[in-house]
Formats: C-alpha cells, structure tokens, sequence
C-alpha cells in the first residue's frame, strides 16, 4: 500500500462549497434546486471522500444509480488490499486470515489477487498476532471470532430489514428519495460503529466483574472458566405445529416476540445468553434475580391475550463454563430437559434452585408447589421439581 499524505484540514463549510463548485463545473448539478441540489451535493461529497472519479459519479447519474453506488461504497468499501498483500503485510499465513475472515462475514476471494478489502481488513489479520501475543491459541481464538461475527450478521441482518422495510413503506422512491436513505445507510455504518465499540466495552467490563470472582488463588491469577450459574430456558409450546397453520413470517414474529420478551425482564445480573428459534436462554449466578425474571416473563407472556402460543419455563442451576459468549455444562443440559417437564405457562425449577432462593429470602416472595421427580436421560437420580409462580 502506498504511504497516505496528510495536510491542513480544510474547514468543513469551505470543504462544502469548493466540492459544489467543482461538482457544478463537472455538470454533475444540472437542473437541480433546493433540497435535491443539497442531497446530491451530501452524497457527491461522500463519494469523492472514498476517492470516487468524477467520470464514475457522472456514469451513476445517467444510469439513475446514484444511490446505489453510495449503498454500494457503504456497505463494500474497498481500499486496495487483496489476501495476498494482506498476508505480506502482516506476515500471517493465508489460509488462517481467510479462517477469520469467514468466520466473521466477510468474502473470500478465489483470486489472492483482488483487491476487496479495507484498511480495517488489514487490522483484523494484524491483531491476530496480537491475540497469540497474548497467549491465545488459534484454537482457542476461532469460537470467539464465529460468535462475533454471528453477532455482526445478526446486526447486520436486522439493519437490513429495518432499511428495507423503510424502502417498500415509500413506494417507488424518486431518484433524490433514494439518495436520502443512501445517505442514513451510510450514517448506520458510521455512526453506530462507535455506539458498538461503548456497548462491547461496557458489556466486556459487566462480564470481566462477574467472572472475577471465580479467580483462582494461584500466584498465576488464572480465571477459572467452571463457575456457579443458573440457567433458565423458555420455549414456546406447539412452536412446530404452529408452522403448518401460519406463514413464515408470522412465525418469525412471534419468535422476535419472545426474544423482546426475555429482552426485558433480563435485568443485571441476569442477562439474555442467546435466542435458539423458538426459544430463550437467560443466565445468572444469582438464581433469586433468575427466578424473578423467570416468573416475571412466564406472566407478561400470558398477560398478552393475542392469540399466541403459550410459553413454559425450566431452570437450574450448578457449575458452568462459560465459552465464545454461550455456556456448557449440567446445568445446561437440565436447564433444558426440566423445561420440556412444565406445562404451558408454567415455571418448573429443581430442588436446588428452590433450596438456594429460599436460603436468600425465604419463601414469602413466590409460590411454590412440589412437582412430581423426574429421571432425565444423561442425569443420574430422580430431580425434585418444584413449580413456582409469584404471589
């Protein structure tokens, strides 16, 4: 890549009316007043900031196709790296960027030699390094990087449709109209990369506090991955037959139904661990703050009386490990297993859920009610279970 040169900075508003007058000299204003002069003179300035040619701009005119190549460099920036030159750059092994690199969404190109990726690209095989630097392995470092860029997508995906959905809602957009939603396209990638960063920043600094306590007493001062966790699953009952009578959409929604749900009732410290389909998991190591959300979410979902399936509830609790941002372990499994044991819109708990929140508080804060034991595939001995509800 060659050296980038820097210089003064121009002010923005003299920045502005230079780039107009230059736009205008280049016939690329013609016929244009007001408002549409402005957009186009906003989305001209962008371009020509990601080093779009004039002849470029004017070819995108006449085609009516202004927008798009804006949508285009937003959401496909290239600066001129290809693997090939990536890899001599920061000296790592082709085939492992490119692991990376599907692993977090982005393309991987046949040819070694075209050019597709951005200075940001760069930096991502360049903080591989600084990954084993730290002593991660590669092993060790790919679940974390596919469950980043599941959560990428997954933003991704959701952005998408919201944009989408604004585009259909107009009808067939006049060129300037396609411009504008261009134009916040481009404010979505930019803007809310910052408001990522805080979000995994905070988010990264809540899990590092609850993680500490489980520090071992070693002068190594290694975190133990095993920790103590309750963990509580939700799923919708007749979810699979409900497919048979309603489209895929409306089974979608009731799907982002329950996810908002579980949205909301996760309050610190319980948190939403991932959303599985037709169903929810929500963890905590405090198993009085899980249960409270449990019996908080099993009541909203019944209080919404339109015709949506019915929810059960199942928690429990023991050692966890925690791993590229999911959980594994018993309490996992069976979590799982006593869930499938409630009736609709009941919440079912082991004993030791039950033991470790009347140990805390008591038992005036919900009702409990002894469920018969069950034997579960996997687990030995019959589970006591015991349903519970709120007051």
């Amino acid at each position: 890549m060659p050296p980038r040169h820097t210089s003064l900075p121009i002010p923005r508003r003299l920045r502005s009316a230079m780039a107009e007058t230059d736009f205008d000299r280049a016939g690329l204003l013609d016929g244009l007043t007001g408002q549409a002069r402005r957009t186009r003179v906003e989305v001209l300035n962008a371009l020509a900031a990601d080093g779009v040619g004039t002849e470029t701009m004017r070819e995108a005119i006449e085609g009516d196709r202004l927008g798009l190549l804006l949508l285009e460099r937003t959401l496909n920036p290239e600066d001129g790296w290809s693997m090939a030159s990536i890899c001599q750059h920061t000296g790592q092994d082709a085939e492992i960027v490119a692991t990376w690199f599907r692993a977090l969404g982005r393309p991987v190109s046949a040819d070694p030699d075209e050019e597709i990726y951005t200075d940001e690209d760069a930096e991502i095989a360049e903080r591989i390094e600084g990954y084993r630097t730290l002593g991660f392995s590669d092993e060790e470092m790919l679940p974390v990087v596919r469950a980043i860029g599941r959560g990428v997508l997954n933003r991704a995906d959701a952005l998408g449709s919201l944009i989408g959905e604004a585009l259909l809602a107009a009808g067939e957009p006049e060129p300037e109209t396609a411009l504008r939603y261009a134009i916040e396209a481009r404010r979505f990638a930019e803007q809310d990369a910052l408001h990522l960063t805080h979000l995994v920043a905070v988010a990264l600094a809540d899990r590092i506090r609850s993680h500490a306590v489980a520090i071992e007493g070693s002068s190594a001062g290694r975190m133990q991955g095993a920790q103590e966790v309750t963990v509580c699953f939700a799923d919708l009952v007749g979810f699979t037959d409900l497919g048979e009578n309603v489209s895929a959409t409306e089974l979608s929604e009731v799907a982002e139904q329950l996810a908002e749900c579980a949205t909301e009732v996760a309050t610190r410290p319980v948190r939403l661990a991932k959303t599985i389909g037709d169903a929810v998991m929500l963890v905590s190591s405090d198993p009085v703050a899980l249960v409270r959300a449990a019996v908080d979410l099993a009541r909203r979902w019944a209080a919404s009386d339109d015709g949506r399936p019915d929810v059960r509830v199942g928690l429990a609790t023991g050692i966890g490990v925690p791993h590229a941002g999911d959980w594994f372990g018993p309490p996992v499994n069976l979590a799982s297993r006593v869930t499938t044991t409630a009736r609709p819109g009941q919440v079912v708990v082991t004993a030791a859920v039950h033991d470790a929140v009347v140990d805390q508080i008591g038992e005036a804060e919900f009702r409990w009610r002894v469920a018969a034991p069950r034997r579960f595939k996997g687990i030995r001995g019959a589970q006591r279970l015991y349903r519970v509800a709120g007051v």
